[in-house]
Formats: structure tokens, C-alpha cells, sequence
């Protein structure tokens, strides 16, 4: 009895190493995380905006080998041009213009720009999870961008007073400098929006996964979709 008990083990344990194994396989090889991302640059308020859409893509490709993390590493790029936005429709006339800033390094950059078009990956995997680290340092990655808006509307003061008081409330804002020409009002905004990646992002390996988060307050939105190639 003693020794059909053991057998009854020995294949319980040689079963259970072949559906870790299994496990194991199905999550090796090549893995492309693609993030799609629209972010709205925008001075003023939820009901008066005005604005550019900055559309952006960032890809994270890793691999994993034996049910094991190997390698991964990320890039990015801006998705076409700036485009305008107003709310109410037609109130508002908006564009990027050329600019630039000083970066941490004092160098002068030009807008709009994404911070990491390029970054190492680091990760791991548990339980059919992986756990991707990218490398980007404090504060994460973003955009710089700058745009001008102006309005011959009546409510433009209204405009001008509310987005003035709304940019000492963002911190993401680097400045405004709203002004009146020939009666028309007008600004001229230097702004920066965090976007994807940003810390630890954990998913489960499974091939066509997607999820999507969108950030009201911001006006951003971004789709996750995780795919074996």
C-alpha cells in the first residue's frame, strides 16, 4: 500500500511540473505592449476650453524565455500634429507654436516634445503576470507643449479670469501669459502633461489583453493592449 501511495505522489508532483512547464511555454517569447495616448493641452474651464490635442504612441517590447523576464525596453513618438480644440465649438481659434524650454540639464528644448522617445525596460514574471519596470526617472515620462488661443467672445473675460485662476491650481502648467489685442483676448501658454509610462505597470500574460484609463479632470485618455508576436 505504501509503495502505490508513493507512485500516487510522484505523479501528483510529475503532473503538477508539467502544468507549471505548460504555464512556462505559453507565456515564452516576444511580447509588444503598445500604449495609444491623447492628451488635451487646454487653458480655462470645463465649460470654456481652449486648446490643442496632442495625440502620442509608446511601445514597450520584452521577451520572456523559460517563464522568466529576458529583456525589454520602450520607445515613444508624438502621433501627428497638434490639433485645435474649442469648447463651445467655434469659440475659440487654437495652435502649437514654436517654443522651447530649459530642460534640467539647461538645455533649451524645442516644443512640443515627448521626454522618453527611448528607455530600458526592466521586469519580472509571477504567476502569469509580468511586472514591467520601465526606466524613467522622476517624474516619469511626458510632453512639453506650448499654444496660443485667442477669442473676439463676449464671455472672453470670463475666459481670461477663470483659466488665469486655473493655472495657479495645475502644477503641470510652466505659464500663461493671457493679454488683449485690438479688443481681442488672447494667451499664449507653456504647459506639460504626464503620460504612459509611470511606475510599475503589472498585466497578466495573455495574448489581445486591453484595458483602457481615462483621466476626466486632465482630459486624457490611453488604451492598453498587450500582444505575443
Amino acid at each position: 500500500m505504501a509503495g502505490r501511495g508513493g507512485n500516487a505522489a510522484g505523479r501528483g508532483v510529475l503532473c503538477a511540473l508539467l502544468f507549471i512547464a505548460a504555464g512556462a511555454a505559453a507565456e515564452d517569447g516576444d511580447w509588444r505592449l503598445k500604449i495609444s495616448g491623447s492628451n488635451l493641452f487646454f487653458y480655462g474651464t470645463s465649460r470654456l476650453t481652449a486648446g490643442v490635442r496632442q495625440d502620442w504612441e509608446v511601445d514597450i517590447t520584452f521577451s520572456v524565455r523559460g517563464g522568466g523576464f529576458e529583456v525589454g525596453s520602450g520607445a515613444g513618438r508624438l502621433a501627428g500634429e497638434p490639433t485645435p480644440y474649442s469648447k463651445p465649438e467655434g469659440m475659440f481659434e487654437c495652435a502649437a507654436v514654436t517654443g522651447g524650454y530649459l530642460d534640467r540639464g539647461l538645455n533649451i528644448v524645442a516644443t512640443p516634445r515627448m521626454r522618453y522617445e527611448g528607455f530600458p525596460v526592466a521586469g519580472r514574471v509571477v504567476g502569469g503576470y509580468v511586472e514591467l519596470r520601465p526606466g524613467v526617472e522622476y517624474i516619469g515620462n511626458f510632453i512639453a507643449m506650448m499654444y496660443e488661443c485667442g477669442t473676439d467672445d463676449k464671455l472672453a473675460d470670463i475666459w481670461l479670469e477663470r483659466g488665469e485662476r486655473s493655472a495657479l491650481e495645475r502644477a503641470k502648467r510652466l505659464g500663461a501669459s493671457p493679454r488683449r489685442e485690438d479688443g481681442r483676448a488672447i494667451v499664449n501658454v507653456k504647459e506639460v502633461q504626464p503620460i504612459a509610462p509611470r511606475g510599475v505597470i503589472e498585466l497578466p500574460l495573455v495574448d489581445g489583453y486591453r484595458f483602457r484609463l481615462h483621466d476626466q479632470s486632465a482630459m486624457s485618455e490611453a488604451t492598453y493592449m498587450l500582444i505575443k508576436e
